[in-house]
């Protein structure tokens, strides 16, 4: 089948992989180059667990890419998880660590906010009355060698990769127009993330592109800290990155942007990620060495969508970039290889239009 993936962020890169590796023929389009950092897949590290606390079907969803990524790690040559435990926190009561705690099965109980001190050393502190659930199977992926992994594996396996090429929105029916040129696919995946909404008008409602900021911190004595996901107002993560950094950003801080139009970190940034930083990690510099901005796109329920078009069932939008994507990379393909053969499965109708109108 002559298939079309538009976007090689984490998602087209890994749908391109794996429908080559299937015979198909393949063709990706990228409107920036191969390692940009415009979009939602770039950076040193993100957040992977096997037990995430956002649902269970994105459990189902961890244990399943598991030994895909090792399976991308001997392709690789190299490590591309390393495994760190992790800290899931929040005032006493927090339904996130509650869930955290349940779906992981495990009879750990929580510690108290003031035990993390202990943990690591002073590295990061949190309050005493926070509910504090420990998880072993937390780490951090290289997500920019992941990307360059994908980069070379994936035309290895057949598939076309252009970069620096932009495809005509919208998108309607089954030919693309690139360069004034139309080309007729079989099937065509849009996988653009933030700017899917422009390359398929009807889902621009279900998708808000959000604008995110990340800081590095640095320390005296570098070391390798806890995974961190905390359940306040800013919805603060961080995490260790490469040279002995630690890494936050803010899940719940920034608003709606222009894909086309976004501005990078300013001094109010800064201030709002020193202001995190004094209250996490109190042995780190309180001024960040660097920062980056990063593109969330929500959906209303932070869940994934994965549907077609309802012009064209061969035309199918693809956003799982709700900010805790990255971890599930190794299955994208897959999913895409069944929705192709029609093949029925729990995660595509978990993510599809016709699922979320039955729960509402």
């Amino acid at each position: 089948m002559k298939v079309a993936v538009v976007g090689l962020g984490i998602a087209g890169l890994s749908i391109c992989a794996r429908l080559a590796l299937a015979g198909h023929d393949v063709s990706g389009f990228e409107q920036f180059g191969p390692m940009h950092e415009q979009g939602s897949s770039h950076g040193d590290t993100r957040i992977t667990r096997l037990t995430p606390g956002e649902g269970e079907i994105y459990v189902t969803l961890a244990r399943r890419a598991a030994p895909l990524w090792r399976t991308w790690e001997g392709l690789a040559g190299q490590p591309l998880i390393e495994w760190t435990s992790g800290l899931m926190a929040g005032p006493r009561g927090s339904a996130f660590v509650e869930a955290c705690q349940r779906m992981s099965k495990t009879p750990a109980s929580l510690l108290p906010g003031d035990a993390v001190h202990v943990l690591t050393r002073g590295y990061i502190a949190m309050p005493h009355e926070w509910d504090v659930f420990r998880q072993e199977d937390c780490g951090v992926v290289g997500a920019d060698a992941t990307r360059a992994f994908l980069l070379k594996q994936a035309p290895r396996w057949g598939a076309k990769l252009f970069h620096n090429v932009r495809i005509d929105a919208p998108v309607e029916g089954l030919s693309l127009r690139i360069g004034g040129e139309m080309r007729a696919f079989d099937a065509i995946i849009v996988a653009t993330g933030s700017w899917a909404g422009k390359m398929l008008p009807e889902f621009a409602k279900r998708l808000s592109p959000r604008r995110r900021v990340l800081g590095w911190f640095a320390t005296p004595e570098p070391r390798i800290l806890p995974v961190v996901c905390v359940d306040n107002e800013v919805g603060l993560f961080g995490m260790s990155a490469p040279r002995g950094l630690y890494k936050i950003g803010l899940h719940s801080v920034g608003g709606v942007v222009d894909p086309d139009a976004v501005h990078e970190p300013d001094d109010a940034d800064r201030e709002m990620l020193s202001q995190q930083a004094r209250l996490l990690l109190p042995k780190h510099d309180q001024t960040p060495v660097r920062m980056a901005r990063c593109l969330y796109t929500l959906t209303p329920d932070e869940n994934f969508l994965i549907a077609p078009s309802a012009a064209h069932e061969r035309v199918l939008i693809f956003s799982a970039c709700s900010g805790h994507g990255f971890k599930y990379a190794p299955i994208y393909g897959e999913f895409a290889e069944e929705w192709l053969r029609g093949t029925p499965s729990a995660e595509l109708e978990a993510f599809s239009i016709e699922k979320r109108a039955r729960a509402a």
